[in-house]
C-alpha cells in the first residue's frame, strides 16, 4: 500500500514532545516495517524540503511562506490549520491508495484528495477539550471552539471511510452526535517498547542532566512530568501538590515542556518558594526523553483532559509507577493494576498518590511491573499499526470493488460537507 498521512506540524521539526507528531512518525516507521509505502506532507518551518528518515518519506510544504509564519513548536496554531488546505491545493501530492489525516485541516484535505484519486478517506481525532472548553477559554471563545467539534467531528465521521480516536471518551461523544457505528474506531497510541525500556534504568547517568540544568541530584527522589505548558495539561496543580509533598518527603519536580503558561508556572513556583525543589527543562526533543525518564521515580499526569498519552505509555514501558488524572482517554489505558488515577484539579489527590508511592518502594517496584507488561501486550507501536494495517487493507479491498462495481462517480466533497454542516449545526 502507498499510504499518505497528513498533518500541518512535521515529526522532524518538532523539537519538543508533541504526542501527534510522535503518534504519526512512530506509526509510520511501523508500516514501513510491513511492507508498505509511507510519506508524510506536513507544513514546513522554514524551507519546504523533502527527506527521508528510517524508510519514511516526509514532504514539506509551503505556499507564500504562509507555514514558515504560522509554524510554532510548542502548539498547533489556528491561523496554520485553517491555510494548511490553501497550501496543499498549491502543492498536488501523488496520487496513494490511503490518505490519513490528522484532526480536522487535515482530515477534510484527507477526504478531498482520496475523492480525487479514488482512494481511501481516513480520520484520526486524537482527543477533544469538548467537555472542558469552559475551563480553558472565556465564554465566547468556548462556544466557539464547542460548536466548531460539534460540527466536524461527526461531519468527518460521515465523509471519511474510518474516522479512528485516540480516547474512546470522544468516539462515543461523535456517536452520540449520529455517527455511524461503522465508521467510528478507537485505537489508542503506543509506545516504543524498545527505546523506552526499563533496562535503560540501571545505567541512567544523571551527570548529563546535571551538566545541562545544574540542577538535578540523583539522590533526591524524581518525580516527572512531559507536557505542552497549558492550562490542559494541569501543572499548576501537580506544582501545588508539591508544596504538601515537601512538607512530608523530600523530592524534586522535572518539568519537561513550554508553552503559553511557563512564566505563570515559574511564577507560581518562586510565590510558593519552590524554586530549589522544581525544575523546568524545556523543550526536550523526543528521542533524548528516554534518560530521563530513567532518572524519575515517579512520573505524574496531571491532566484535565487528555486522550491517551504517549508520555504515560512511555513511562509505562519503562516501568515506572505511574500517577495520571481520571480524565478523558487515561483510565481507558491505565487499570487499576498499573497506576493510580486522581481527580483532575485535585492537589490534595496528587499529593496523598505521590507520597503513598514515595513512602513505599513496594508498590512502586509492583506497579511498575505490571505497567511494563500492560504495554507489552497492549500498546506497543507494532501492535497499533497493525490495527490500523488491517483497517486500511478492508476498507481499500472495498473501495476498489466499489469503483469496479459502479466506478468514479463520487459526489463532490464541497457540497456533502455543506449538507453535513447544515445538518449538524446546533450553538449550544
Amino acid at each position: 500500500m502507498k499510504i499518505l498521512q497528513i498533518y500541518e506540524l512535521s515529526p522532524h521539526d518538532n523539537v519538543g514532545t508533541g504526542g501527534i507528531e510522535v503518534a504519526i512518525m512512530e506509526t509510520s516507521r511501523e508500516f514501513v516495517a510491513l511492507g508498505h509505502e509511507v510519506t508524510i506532507l506536513t507544513g514546513a518551518r522554514d524551507i519546504p524540503q523533502e527527506q527521508i528518515i528510517d524508510g519514511v518519506q516526509i514532504i514539506s510544504i509551503d505556499f507564500c511562506s504562509l507555514m514558515k509564519y504560522t509554524w510554532n513548536g510548542a502548539n498547533l496554531s489556528l491561523a496554520r490549520q485553517a491555510l494548511f488546505p490553501l497550501v496543499v491545493l498549491f502543492n498536488r501530492p501523488d496520487t496513494y491508495d490511503i490518505y490519513h489525516g490528522h484532526i480536522y485541516s487535515s482530515g477534510l484535505i484527507a477526504n478531498y484528495l482520496a475523492r480525487r484519486a479514488g482512494g481511501v478517506a481516513v480520520n484520526t481525532i486524537h482527543g477533544s477539550y469538548y467537555p472542558i472548553w469552559s475551563k480553558l477559554a472565556n465564554p465566547f471563545a468556548a462556544r466557539f471552539y464547542r460548536t466548531g467539534e460539534r460540527i466536524l467531528a461527526p461531519a468527518l465521521a460521515k465523509l471519511s471511510d474510518i474516522q479512528f480516536h485516540t480516547g474512546d471518551y470522544f468516539a462515543q461523544q461523535v456517536l452520540a452526535w449520529g455517527a455511524s457505528k461503522q465508521k467510528v474506531k478507537t485505537i489508542h497510541n503506543g509506545a516504543d517498547i524498545v527505546r523506552f525500556s526499563p533496562s535503560l534504568s540501571q545505567i541512567a547517568d544523571s551527570h548529563l542532566i546535571t551538566s545541562s540544568h545544574g540542577a538535578i541530584d540523583s539522590s533526591i527522589p524524581v518525580i516527572l512530568t512531559a507536557r505542552r505548558l497549558v492550562k490542559k495539561n494541569g501543572i499548576e496543580y501537580l506544582i501545588k501538590a508539591m508544596q504538601l509533598v515537601l512538607k512530608e518527603k523530600q523530592c524534586q519536580l522535572m518539568i519537561i515542556g513550554e508553552g503559553a503558561e511557563h512564566a505563570a508556572l515559574e511564577q507560581l513556583t518562586h510565590d510558593l518558594d519552590l524554586q530549589d525543589n522544581v525544575h523546568f527543562l524545556g523543550l526536550i526533543p523526543h528521542e533524548q526523553l528516554p534518560p530521563y525518564l530513567a532518572l524519575a521515580d515517579i512520573a505524574v499526569i496531571p491532566s484535565l483532559m487528555e486522550a491517551s498519552s504517549i508520555f504515560m505509555l512511555e513511562a509505562m514501558a519503562m516501568e515506572k509507577p505511574v500517577i495520571a488524572t481520571n480524565a478523558g482517554g487515561l483510565p481507558e489505558v491505565l487499570p487499576q493494576s498499573t497506576g493510580i488515577l486522581v481527580e483532575p484539579m485535585d492537589e490534595m489527590g496528587l499529593a496523598d498518590a505521590i507520597l503513598e508511592l514515595l513512602q513505599c518502594e513496594e508498590k512502586r517496584l509492583q506497579l511498575g511491573k505490571k505497567a511494563r507488561e500492560h504495554v507489552e501486550v497492549n500498546y506497543s507501536w507494532k501492535a497499533v499499526a497493525k490495527q490500523m494495517e488491517a483497517e486500511y487493507m478492508r476498507l481499500l479491498a472495498r473501495k476498489k470493488k466499489t469503483l469496479e462495481n459502479q466506478g468514479r462517480n463520487y459526489p463532490s466533497l464541497i457540497s456533502k460537507f455543506a449538507a453535513n454542516i447544515v445538518f449538524n449545526l446546533k450553538w449550544e
